[in-house]
């Protein structure tokens, strides 16, 4: 599908549901998405496959865009939609990631977690090994001792 395609079918889905505004406000910024990731060297078809189906698309800004209009000081939809959070980290040259967040793993709990699961996992590991021997220890007495009357055997047919 074409730009143009795209932008009129997410027109189409918007209008009357949500107001003008947040019409132009989102035909614009998927225009300028799909203009910077052609730009950047993405085919445009391969960019509107990426982004998915603009009916999609236009009902998640219809649920969003009835509660975001009641309120100036709010953020706007595009704000919201375009991922930009104070929470969520994103590698420093994101320009070409829009909408994708990155979890940064060097936090100290993800540290904190990773070295909890290693210690469980050696806890595990050596409950089974130690189960293992506990049942086999009461058999190694009779192994041992037949063990020890072959030896004594074979070796008195020398």
């Amino acid at each position: 599908m074409s730009r143009q395609e795209f932008l009129q079918r997410l027109r189409a889905a918007l209008t009357g549901e949500v107001s003008g505004s947040v019409v132009e406000e989102n035909i614009r910024y998927y225009d300028e998405y799909i203009s910077t990731e052609v730009r950047l060297g993405s085919g445009e078809e391969e960019v509107i496959a990426s982004i998915g189906d603009p009916r999609l698309i236009a009902k998640t800004i219809i649920e969003v865009g009835g509660n975001a209009g009641s309120s100036a000081d709010k953020e706007s939809y595009y704000d919201s939609y375009s991922g930009q959070s104070e929470n969520v980290y994103e590698e420093p040259d994101s320009s070409r990631h829009r909408g994708v967040h990155y979890i940064d793993l060097n936090k100290w709990y993800w540290k904190v977690l990773g070295v909890a699961v290693f210690i469980l996992f050696f806890f595990l590991v050596a409950s089974i090994v130690t189960g293992i021997f506990s049942l086999l220890m009461p058999l190694m007495g009779p192994i041992f001792l037949v063990l020890l009357i072959f030896w004594f055997i074979r070796g008195m047919k020398r």
